[in-house]
């Protein structure tokens, strides 16, 4: 074991012969489980702020004391039981933060929801029957939901937490393990898929080990929480901070006024998908309000130089770049000092644990990435699977994103990846953001569109901007429209059309 990492898990006491004794001692009480780790953490860091989150902040032992309480009041007046199914459907909310360590301690299955979803979607995926749907009473969604299933909102519980007097303790069933987490996957398409894993510690530890060694997450207190636990990214975040007993503000949306909150509660760590740190760096005096910001991790999307040159120029090395699927977990990693070689960003190496491979490759070695470890989503671990994506390895071992293997498209008669067209517009000095798709066409098949956001202030064409694309990208490539307007980001950071 490396040195440094030896020294992380001593200081997070889980390689003590106390700490590991006390680890042991509540996994025999609370099970396999998130409830186990919360209880661990509120043993160490009972009076260090846990939550920030609607107002309100609450320390280790409180997180806990609410935590548990959420379970017995869930177990008591809603009937859960192990086995049983919930979806949750709501934002980074407090009620949130409770639920997913109350859930698993009754070995319940969580589906958890993307708010993104039109009610037809939604109504699709409730046609299984869930034991109860809890939701977000802002997202006003309940009214897609079958009657006949039952329903409570984060805000009901909340409320039942807080008239609960702090004396009661409502015994729990003793339980083994707790149930799976799912998070939605494949949403760009529409054609959504399920990601289940165990909620406990033990799926995590590799990559946790592998954030403690390269990353030193360990030494930072304080993280901003804005991705949706739904979100694969976001939920690990939650998991692997409370491990560490780490501060964790939680933000409903992403909007400019995340930097108020970075600079306010002096943010060191944040996970972000690269369209929000494209829309950070557009505001007014973020330089100033990013100050605090010691590790941005970056993942969820293809990360473009122009925007790691600007953070690196302002920030210095501070920014991580994180791949991986939310079938197989995050398996890559690339340091600040290795993101760039010349024109492209890696997106690192394999992680400790992981096997990768490149198959079906052309003559230029780009092929189709494919990857097996032990902690994939339930039914895949220790299998190959494809990540779907096409990548190249250089000779000193770091990859790089080249494109979806499913987003290529044919445009008379020549194979044309978007993603490619969207990276050379992204490069333009005067464009914020960029989306390219593909249209049906009659004359070519398939052509591309380009919806642009220009950066604030400048003045774009379609004549000029055609211009400067002709010497970077194919004939085939160039899109045939120019749409000139903002560009909507999802939850998740995922751009819409």
């Amino acid at each position: 074991m490396n040195l440094s990492l030896l020294r992380s898990l001593v200081r997070l006491h889980l390689i003590t012969p106390r700490g590991i004794m006390r680890l042991l001692g509540c996994l025999l009480r609370e099970g396999i489980t998130l409830m186990a780790v919360l209880r661990f953490s509120a043993r160490y860091h009972a009076a260090d702020c846990a939550l920030i989150a609607d107002g309100e902040r609450i320390d280790y032992k409180e997180f806990y004391h609410r935590a548990r309480l959420l379970a017995g009041i869930l177990y008591a007046d809603y009937g859960l039981k192990s086995g049983d199914r919930v979806a949750l459907l709501c934002r980074n909310h407090m009620a949130s933060a409770f639920l997913l360590p109350a859930l698993s301690r009754l070995g319940v299955h969580v589906k958890l929801l993307n708010t993104d979803l039109g009610s037809r979607q939604l109504g699709h995926l409730m046609a299984r029957p869930f034991a109860l749907f809890i939701y977000d009473e802002a997202e006003n969604t309940a009214m897609s939901v079958p009657d006949s299933c039952p329903k409570t909102s984060c805000e009901t519980l909340m409320k039942c937490i807080k008239e609960q007097p702090s004396t009661v303790c409502i015994p729990l069933p003793y339980i083994k393990k707790g149930g799976v987490i799912s998070v939605l996957t494949g949403g760009s398409s529409g054609n959504y898929k399920e990601a289940a894993r165990q909620t406990g510690i033990f799926a995590f530890l590799s990559p946790f080990f592998s954030l403690l060694q390269d990353v030193h997450i360990d030494r930072y207190q304080s993280v901003l929480l804005v991705l949706p636990f739904y979100h694969g990214f976001g939920l690990a975040t939650l998991i692997i901070s409370l491990v560490m007993g780490k501060r964790i503000c939680l933000l409903r949306h992403f909007d400019t006024n995340v930097l108020d909150t970075i600079a306010k509660e002096h943010i060191e760590v944040m996970p972000i998908v690269p369209a929000m740190l494209a829309r950070l760096w557009q505001s007014e005096h973020a330089e100033a309000r990013m100050k605090s910001l010691k590790c941005l991790i970056s993942g969820g999307d293809r990360l473009e130089k122009p925007l790691v040159e600007r953070t690196s120029a302002s920030l210095g090395d501070v920014l991580y770049n994180l791949y991986g699927t939310s079938e197989a977990g995050f398996f890559m990693l690339a340091m600040p000092q290795e993101l760039l070689r010349g024109d492209e960003v890696s997106i690192g190496r394999p992680i400790r644990g992981m096997q990768c491979a490149v198959r079906d490759a052309d003559d230029e070695g780009v092929g189709t990435l494919w990857v097996k470890c032990k902690w994939a989503m339930n039914g895949r671990q220790n299998r190959w699977q494809s990540t779907g994506d096409r990548v190249f390895q250089a000779p000193d071992g770091r990859y790089f994103h080249r494109g979806r293997a499913d987003k290529m498209v044919v445009c008379g008669g020549e194979n044309v990846y978007p993603e490619h067209v969207e990276a050379c517009l992204k490069a333009h000095p005067s464009i914020g953001e960029a989306l390219v798709f593909a249209v049906p066409d009659a004359r070519f098949g398939s052509v591309l569109h380009a919806r642009i956001e220009p950066q604030k202030g400048a003045v774009l064409t379609e004549d000029a901007l055609k211009q400067w694309l002709k010497p970077r990208i194919s004939r085939a490539e160039m899109p045939h429209r120019f749409i000139f307007a903002p560009i909507k980001i999802l939850s998740t950071g995922k751009k819409s059309r």
